[in-house]
């Protein structure tokens, strides 16, 4: 089903519930506009929330747990799993909107317009969850923002690799390779390197600059090669304006993530509203789409982050 398709059908006002709760139905065309709209949350476990706080919960092993068997001799310890758990706390998020009594009167598309409008909005509002998902900052000054602790502000408490500057090359995708214990190398598939747009575009930009059939291939081509078998995705809602940070100044610098795609998490609340009222006085249709949203990584261990990644001029 096309983005489009998702779109109207999630956003279809003509049977919404008491109160512009969507259907169970609804929720499910909601949340896969959602994913079908962003690029990391694509990748990413999706885990729908029946309430504002869930708990996940975690196996993992210390290390070895087989043993040699000897005849008649019980084993000398047992291995035991390691539980825990992983917390998602959800944050409620807005989509506030109106529409003129004359614009809907006026418009050429007649009475499709309102649920054109609300179409455009709940795209937008795909865009916007993932931008609070990856830049989210608890400290930040920006109202939007500061909601909750994005992947950026979590993966510190993983593996920090320090570019200076540098933009993405052989060597600097290595470092980050480098950095990522080798348990998490198994499945190599499941790895995935982000990065915005420009950053993307300097790696594929150093293989179409060699003279080679590869060289002429990237040149001619949108594909992204991959480094070591990994995908390098690119991120369009990952900032490049940023000016460093660990000690580090520069300007038009950003980062880029490595970890198992099955290790992003983002929770959705079930409870999703497209909620309408009406102003008689301002002669306006009023608006809401209300979703709630969590993220999290389910192993800080298994995440790599690149600061202060430089673009070429």
């Amino acid at each position: 089903m096309s983005t489009n398709e998702l779109l109207m059908k999630a956003v279809d006002t003509s049977d919404l519930q008491a109160g512009g709760l969507l259907s169970a139905e609804q929720t499910r065309r909601f949340i896969d506009l959602v994913t079908d709209q962003s690029v990391m949350m694509r990748e990413a476990r999706v885990v729908p929330m029946r309430s504002a706080v869930v708990e996940l919960d975690r196996i993992a092993t210390n290390g070895r747990v087989s043993k040699l068997k000897a005849e008649g001799v019980a084993p000398d310890a047992l291995s035991e799993p390691v539980f825990s758990k992983v917390q998602l706390s959800a944050v409620e998020v807005m989509t506030p909107f109106e529409i003129t009594f004359d614009a809907l009167e006026d418009s050429i598309e007649g009475g499709n317009l309102e649920s054109t409008v609300i179409a455009a909005m709940a795209k937008q509002t795909a865009t916007d969850l993932e931008e609070l998902a990856i830049q989210g900052d608890t400290t930040s000054l920006d109202t939007f923002l500061k909601g909750l602790d994005g992947w950026r502000k979590l993966s510190d408490d993983g593996h920090v690799i320090d570019l200076e500057g540098e933009s993405l090359s052989q060597d600097t995708l290595g470092q980050m390779y480098r950095a990522l214990p080798d348990k998490y190398k198994r499945q190599q598939g499941e790895l995935r390197f982000f990065y915005a747009p420009g950053c993307v575009q300097d790696w594929h930009n150093s293989f179409a600059d060699r003279p080679t059939v590869g060289g002429d291939r990237a040149l001619g081509n949108a594909d992204v090669p991959g480094y070591m078998g990994i995908p390098v995705i690119s991120v369009p809602t990952i900032p490049v304006n940023l000016t460093g940070v660990s000690g580090f100044t520069g300007s038009n610098l950003s980062y880029g993530f490595l970890t198992p795609r099955e290790n992003i998490i983002v929770g959705i609340h079930r409870e999703i509203r497209i909620e309408k009222d009406k102003d008689i006085h301002r002669g306006v249709n009023l608006y809401a789409i209300t979703t709630r949203i969590a993220v999290e990584f389910e192993n800080d261990d298994a995440v790599v982050v690149a600061v202060n990644v430089g673009q070429t001029a």
